[in-house]
């Protein structure tokens, strides 16, 4: 292994290097050069090569590093057309936002809860913002299209394009769906050619809005595109606009915002502060009760290995509470002893946790672990109400022990089909939707208007396997 591998090996692991190894040998002849390539364009960590690989983009991947190095001098101007008439060709008409009211007037045309987080306001303090409407977008209906795809139809119809204001002039093509389809913040993969040929330089030639780093075509999954020219994997998912990275990176609006590891840990989208010893959120316009759980810090303990990292927090007046990370810092497990009711949107956007004691929680309020997706096997030992949309996303939870559990409120584990074991003997009351997608529970969930029958139903699979067929005559 040359030296340049090796420098690739500490930094990207030795998967990337043996694949660099293999795609790149030419570029490999100029000592440094490769080595640099990568670290101008891609954020140090070590799974970016399982992620090239599980996408199936290897050889979009070597196309992209390779245009890196295909420098091509050519002053010549290909369109002379301007945004508006190259969009109208393509079927958009193109507005410009020059205040609040003209962003607001576009939220008509997205469905609830699908709505920009650009309609939170502000936007425009950073971004120069664009709105591309379809001519015919009145005939392009959202109900038509159940399982949306972020290119197709209506995802495309409304379209809005946004630059940083910043000399980076970084681009954001976002979706009409809005977080229901994969990165829709990166529409057309941020790649104005991809609407129609000539509008990047239309762009530039019109407003001078000329990209500091241009996407060249590139896109991988899980990583966002800084305003430095570097991707970066992100945690989770995009939140208003902003990325939590591993190495206790965010990335907020395309800024790169590091913060010192003596000092901070970015826990999914939280910050632990080891000198203040408080939690906080990042962002002020995320609800979220799971800071309002850890109160009165005395002392920070961390504990590393290669996979997890294990925070042990002492509390005064209170039991030992432990977080454990995964490489990335994403929370896969926690516990603590000393809360007894959970407020509304505990752990929101947290998908990875994956074991979860509260011990003596009686109470847990809306939205609880609402997008969690790795949890297989909970216990709640004095558990007494649920509220609405607990553990909504998850589909694989196993078992679910809370021997006191009386009340829960509406789409009960909606998502979940594989449910196997349900130990809640007291369970009197429940609202709509009661895990509304499990195959034992379709047919109980279209008799819900007959309460009686539809607890007597119930019942039926309440402490035991789900194995008995149902019994459509009670």
């Amino acid at each position: 292994m040359n030296s340049d591998l090796k420098i690739i090996k500490k930094k990207y692991g030795e998967e990337m290097a043996k694949m660099c190894r293999d795609f790149f040998s030419t570029i490999l002849e100029t000592e440094g050069l490769l080595p640099k390539l990568l670290l101008n364009h891609f954020e140090q960590n070590h799974s970016i090569c399982k992620d090239i690989i599980n996408q199936g983009i290897k050889n979009l991947f070597k196309n992209y590093i390779y245009s890196l190095i295909d420098i091509k001098i050519n002053n010549e101007i290909k369109v002379n057309k301007t945004p508006k008439e190259l969009l109208s060709e393509a079927g958009y008409n193109l507005y410009e936002c020059q205040s609040e009211e003209e962003i607001q007037s576009f939220k008509k045309y997205y469905s609830k809860g699908e709505e920009l987080c650009t309609f939170k306001g502000g936007r425009l303090n950073r971004c120069r913002v664009f709105f591309a409407v379809k001519k015919d977008v009145d005939k392009i209906k959202r109900k038509d299209y159940k399982n949306p795809q972020r290119q197709d139809k209506y995802g495309t119809s409304v379209i809005s394009i946004q630059f940083t204001k910043d000399s980076s002039h970084t681009l954001s093509i976002k979706n009409r769906y809005n977080h229901t389809v994969h990165n829709p913040d990166s529409t057309f993969s941020n790649n104005l050619e991809n609407i129609i040929e000539g509008l990047t330089e239309s762009f530039e030639r019109e407003y001078g809005l000329i990209q500091q780093h241009k996407n060249n075509w590139f896109e991988l999954e899980g990583y966002v595109k800084a305003n430095d020219g570097k991707y970066y994997k992100y945690n989770h998912r995009e939140i208003n606009n902003i990325y939590y990275c591993p190495n206790n990176i965010i990335i907020d609006n395309f800024e790169v915002k590091r913060y010192e590891k003596e000092k901070y840990i970015i826990l999914d989208y939280f910050i632990m502060d080891l000198v203040k010893k408080e939690i906080k959120l990042y962002d002020e316009e995320i609800n979220d009760s799971f800071i309002e759980t850890i109160k009165d810090i005395e002392k920070i303990e961390i504990e590393k290995s290669e996979k997890e990292k294990v925070i042990k927090i002492k509390i005064k007046n209170g039991e030992d509470i432990k977080i454990v990370l995964n490489e990335n810092n994403e929370m896969i497990k926690l516990y603590n002893p000393n809360i007894e009711k959970v407020g509304d949107y505990f752990l929101h956007y947290n998908k990875t946790l994956q074991e979860l004691g509260l011990p003596n929680v009686q109470e847990v309020g809306e939205d609880f672990l609402y997008y969690n997706i790795s949890l297989q096997e909970l216990n709640f030992p004095k558990l007494k109400e649920v509220g609405n949309d607990f553990l909504f996303s998850n589909e694989i939870l196993r078992k679910l022990t809370s021997p006191k559990l009386e009340k829960v409120k509406y789409d009960f584990l909606f998502h979940n089909k594989f449910l196997q074991v349900l130990i809640s003997p007291n369970l009197q009351e429940v609202g709509n939707c009661f895990l509304y997608s499990h195959p034992k529970f379709k047919y109980i969930n279209k008799i819900q208007k007959n309460r009686l029958v539809y607890l007597k139903l119930m019942k039926r699979f309440i402490d035991k396997k789900f194995s008995d067929p149902i019994n459509k005559k009670i």
